[in-house]
């Protein structure tokens, strides 16, 4: 495997679990705030982040790669609104896209075209990623300051397999 390709890939795998860091924060932020579906929404994009971050330790180990941890970092929210939560991912989730459009870069500038394979799994996921985002933007947007309409999506959001 490509050294800068693989050096890259241990870096995703950092930044893969503060991705997970993120969205637990969140959760518990809104949990905190009585919007329990929408923190157990937001729980699934934990797990979500965490399966993402083994598949790069594996795809990394399958190649004979030594995996790197650094530190995570554990954050926390004090965000209360969802609306306000809901623009915190998709804004997160359009930086974890950047992050996985520039390793498909790198990965094609180095010839690494097993890596690009691998990605392509990851380009995928993120445009479904967006527009799960974008809809919770859209429709926190259209629930605004009422109350009845956000229990509502609360609800529908907790319903989430």
């Amino acid at each position: 495997m490509n050294q800068k390709v693989a050096q890259a890939l241990n870096e995703q795998v950092i930044f893969e679990f503060n991705a997970a860091s993120t969205y637990l924060a969140l959760s518990l932020a809104m949990a905190d705030a009585n919007f329990k579906g929408f923190s157990a929404w937001l729980r699934a994009q934990y797990q979500e982040e965490v399966t993402h971050a083994f598949k790069f330790i594996d795809y990394l180990q399958s190649n004979n790669e030594k995996v790197t941890l650094g530190d995570v970092k554990n954050t926390a929210s004090t965000l209360t609104n969802p609306l306000e939560v809901a623009k915190a991912v998709l804004a997160h989730e359009q930086m974890i896209t950047s992050k996985i459009h520039n390793l498909y870069a790198l990965a094609l500038e180095e010839k690494d075209y097993a890596t690009v394979s691998f990605l392509n799994w990851f380009v995928e996921e993120q445009v479904e990623e967006e527009a799960n985002a974008t809809d919770l933007v859209d429709q926190f947007t259209f629930a605004q300051d009422s109350r009845s309409a956000q229990l509502f999506l609360d609800s529908k959001l907790g319903s989430r397999q």
